[in-house]
């Protein structure tokens, strides 16, 4: 057993340097995101230091922590490699590839990004503007951004863009492809080093799908019918969580519910977040994907808040786009074509909606907010 040695890394050269070269040169690092409040650093270098972890430890990445306190998770060499291998596998692998790195290296994401350029022998770059660039990694609010930006053009050299970490709405993904934007929708986690389901390239998934299983993974869940949780067997499985038992050695058991059709994983949400109105359960990420598909919406969460009538309300956040008539998407809202106790029953306009520093959405700041309203 050996101790982690903390490292608090962001998004520039240093970092991912650092970062590079303990993976090249085997020495176990605990990854700490920079934007992280100090105290915050302090309890998690604190963690490291009391929780030795195996040999052939690669890095401990720590998870957003969006559920309560962040986890932990012991990735091996192995698990990293396989990673990496089945990555190429799915994306193919040419000599001129090189990715791009947009994503923090403290997140599994950016770590993967660093990983998959080494096996490349290619440092990734850190400008999007650079010609270099092949194969790209973002979550959907950078990708929203971009497309916001009437005069931006994907440059002509990117091949493929794994777009995860968050749903992306099936109008977001339309939006890029009209622009040229080659995304591939993807889904993983810190638990299994990131990718375990992907769009392959060139293909069209059916409506709602994420992708299907990367080489070597296995993917099981429920039916369109009865969702389940959603568990993984793969070669890239974490070791264990740094200061706590892995639940199940044999295989990855998520917090999100989902199903397998044809080939194809669909991603419901997490389990946690379903929402109980009036005995009723409502998954957020649908009614999330209705709510993007309307015309002047730019973004939309949707959680439940309490209530002493119904036990929750179906409540939305939604960012309006430019111009929008909120008083007309207050009346589009109210006729979506969803089940009535599905329909967003509050609403709140805001002008963004809040992230957490993983990019994904802070959805208790969101229930926080609407529980004021």
């Amino acid at each position: 057993m050996i101790l982690a040695s903390p490292l608090v890394a962001g998004l520039d050269a240093a970092s991912v340097d650092s970062v590079a070269r303990a993976l090249e040169e085997r020495r176990p690092v605990g990854l700490i995101h920079d934007r992280l409040p100090p105290g915050d650093q302090a309890e998690l270098a604190a963690r490291l230091a009391a929780s030795p972890v195996p040999d052939d430890t690669a890095a401990v990445v720590f998870t957003s922590g969006s559920t309560g306190r962040p986890k932990g998770v012991v990735l091996s060499r192995a698990a990293l490699d396989a990673a990496v291998a089945a990555s190429a596998a799915h994306l193919g692998a040419r000599d001129d590839d090189r990715w791009l790195l947009l994503l923090p290296p403290a997140h599994i994401a950016g770590l993967g990004v660093i990983a998959r350029s080494l096996a490349l022998g290619a440092p990734p770059a850190l400008a999007a503007h650079d010609a270099s660039v092949t194969l790209v990694s973002m979550v959907p609010t950078q990708l929203a951004r971009l497309l916001d930006d009437a005069t931006w053009q994907p440059p002509r050299a990117w091949r493929a863009v794994l777009l995860g970490g968050a749903a992306a709405a099936s109008e977001l993904v339309a939006r890029a492809g009209a622009r040229g934007v080659p995304v591939l929708t993807t889904y993983g986690m810190s638990e299994t080093c990131g990718q375990i389901a992907t769009c392959p390239p060139g293909v069209a998934p059916p409506d709602g799908a994420v992708g299907v299983p990367l080489p070597g993974v296995m993917v099981d869940a429920g039916t369109r019918v009865a969702p389940g949780l959603i568990t993984v067997r793969t070669p890239a499985a974490f070791t264990c969580y740094l200061d706590e038992p892995r639940p199940d050695p044999a295989a990855v058991v998520t917090s999100d519910l989902g199903f397998v059709e044809d080939g194809w994983l669909y991603v419901l949400g997490r389990a946690d977040d379903v929402i109980i109105t009036g005995g009723e359960k409502v998954h957020p990420l649908a009614v999330e994907r209705a709510l993007a598909d309307v015309r002047g919406v730019a973004a939309a969460c949707v959680v439940g808040v309490p209530d002493t009538t119904w036990g929750q309300l179906v409540a939305a956040a939604i960012v309006p786009a430019p111009g929008a008539d909120v008083g007309a998407l207050e009346v589009t809202i109210a006729a979506l074509p969803l089940a009535p106790h599905a329909r967003p029953r509050r609403l709140v306009f805001v002008d963004e909606l809040p992230l957490l520093p993983s990019g994904k959405l802070d959805r208790a700041a969101v229930v926080q907010r609407l529980h004021q309203a």
